[in-house]
């Protein structure tokens, strides 16, 4: 059915949305028996049945893109944003993602609405050649960067110069080959310097990957040429031998460790509350947080005491943004004099911070670092500088500004919270501490006991006070029909210093709970 639906689509035979629907429903059945037995094939059978999945798996390419075309006004407008929005949705890399999205351009069927024929950067024949399963996503994709890297004005010019050479060049050129577009392009066009000062700032980019088990990460990234010239000026000033060290000093640092150190220092002087650039969370640059073990470990008290309430990664703390240090050098580095140092005790909790202001305090928000260590929305891990703080009652139904009623949530997922809790197609947020008797009651008589609470062995509800999260999230019906409550149980927050403590601490209870102790 499946294939009948497809083949069929080009000599112009009515497919209804049931057949496709239905063909989908096939197809995901197929798939599912293909995976779980594809083992029973011989090594040629084996080969020749890849080479015809792997036709069918380059086909979908044109699913991404029917996909995201009949999405239509629900995507956000702005590319990185739709990006995000399909890595959350369908649980895959942003990479993935983002090849998604960079498809549709040239692959879909009908032109933009509202756009002129000389914005229409369409390519048939690319389509075409991805319909019969010769190239995939990433051939599309590579194509799409080599337009996108020359001048915006020509782009739709381009796409059709290019889309009358796709067959030669798919058919004759390995995919990782279309990478070196750009240079038959220019000759395509006759021209020797096509980029202007705004195609220059349009492919800026800088990004800092995630740290590695050594704690370093790569800064990677097109920079324009002002940029450029700026850090080669700080490079020729800073970062010769002996540059930012004391007079008479060995330097034994090679040119790049001294470019690396020039620019730290540069940025950390502009930086700052007292810099030209000052911080946008109020007084600091960096926030750290620490267990009152690793404080008493650093100035050498008892390693029996200090075990006792040990965290993971003892020795270190983690940023507001999401980056590890070591307490050593948040404390005697630098850049302690522009740093908060928050410590936590073995229950994993800090001070209470009572406000009665609609916005979330300096104090509370470096609370919140300590307590969550980011976003506390399910799956997700945003670093503290990157969150909005929430009020888990919102401020409208009486939540106060307290740091109990407060969560730090990603911008995404906080557009996506209904305060009211009257839509069962958004996220809702309750306190562990919260009264929420009735929405128990309610979740019950649905046939939803996850809600709040669960259903004890007597048939009893139970609250959320002994939960180890500071906030119980509700899904949407869309994630999960009977909205069970769920927690952040995100790896990059699993060592964060107030969760792991609330963990400890309430296992800690119900050990003593078990020995018969008073709690």
């Amino acid at each position: 059915m499946f294939s009948e639906c497809v083949d069929d689509g080009p000599t112009g035979a009515s497919v209804s949305a049931s057949d496709v629907l239905e063909a989908v429903a096939e197809f995901e059945s197929l798939s599912k028996r293909i995976a779980e037995h594809f083992d029973v094939l011989s090594a040629d059978d084996a080969t020749d049945a890849y080479e015809r999945l792997e036709r069918a798996r380059k086909r979908l390419a044109l699913v991404d893109a029917a996909y995201v075309v009949a999405m239509g006004a629900r995507l956000p407008s702005m590319e990185h944003r739709r990006v995000a929005w399909l890595a959350q949705e369908f649980r895959i890399s942003r990479a993935e993602a983002r090849q998604r999205v960079r498809v549709v351009d040239r692959l879909r069927k009908a032109p933009e609405p509202l756009e002129s024929v000389a914005q229409d950067c369409r390519m048939p024949v690319l389509r075409s050649k991805v319909a019969e399963g010769i190239i995939g996503a990433d051939a599309v994709v590579k194509i799409d960067k080599a337009v996108r890297d020359l001048p915006a004005s020509e782009h739709a010019e381009i796409s059709k110069a290019l889309d009358a050479h796709v067959s030669e060049l798919v058919d004759k050129v390995r995919v990782d080959d279309l990478g070196q577009l750009p240079v038959r392009l220019r000759g395509m066009l006759g021209l020797d310097d096509p980029y202007t000062d705004e195609d220059r700032a349009r492919k800026r980019s800088l990004k800092i990957g995630p740290q590695g088990p050594d704690g370093m990460s790569a800064l990677t990234g097109p920079v324009t040429p002002r940029l450029a010239a700026v850090l080669r000026r700080l490079q020729a000033d800073h970062a010769r031998p002996g540059g930012l060290l004391e007079e008479g000093a060995q330097d034994v640092r090679s040119p790049e460790q001294r470019f690396h150190d020039a620019l730290e220092a540069a940025v950390h002087a502009g930086f700052s509350p007292g810099g030209e650039l000052k911080p946008a969370r109020g007084t600091t640059t960096l926030v750290t947080v620490a267990h009152i073990a690793d404080v008493a470990a650093l100035v050498g008290a008892s390693p029996e005491w200090t075990k006792q309430f040990a965290v993971p990664g003892t020795g270190q703390t983690v940023t507001d943004t999401g980056t590890r240090l070591s307490l050593s050098e948040v404390v005697g580095d630098a850049i302690a004099k522009n740093s908060f140092l928050q410590v936590l005790g073995d229950e994993g909790q800090t001070l209470y911070f009572g406000r009665s202001r609609r916005l979330g305090s300096l104090a509370q928000y470096l609370a919140l670092l300590g307590e969550e260590g980011g976003s506390s929305a399910p799956g997700n891990s945003t670093p503290p500088a990157m969150c909005d703080i929430h009020h888990v009652q919102s401020w409208g139904a009486g939540g106060g500004t307290d740091l109990s009623n407060l969560t730090l949530v990603d911008p995404g997922t906080h557009r996506r919270i209904d305060d009211s809790r009257s839509s069962e197609d958004m996220w809702w947020t309750l306190r562990p501490d919260e009264d929420n008797r009735q929405l128990l009651e309610e979740a019950a008589n649905v046939g939803n006991p996850g809600l709040g609470g669960v259903r004890g062995k007597d048939n009893s509800l139970s609250s959320n006070k002994e939960s180890i999260d500071r906030v119980i999230w509700i899904p949407p019906k869309s994630l999960d029909t009977e909205r069970r409550r769920v927690a952040n149980e995100d790896p990059n927050a699993f060592d964060n210093p107030g969760r792991w403590l609330r963990r400890k601490a309430k296992a800690r209870r119900e050990r003593g709970e078990a020995e018969g102790e008073p709690p």
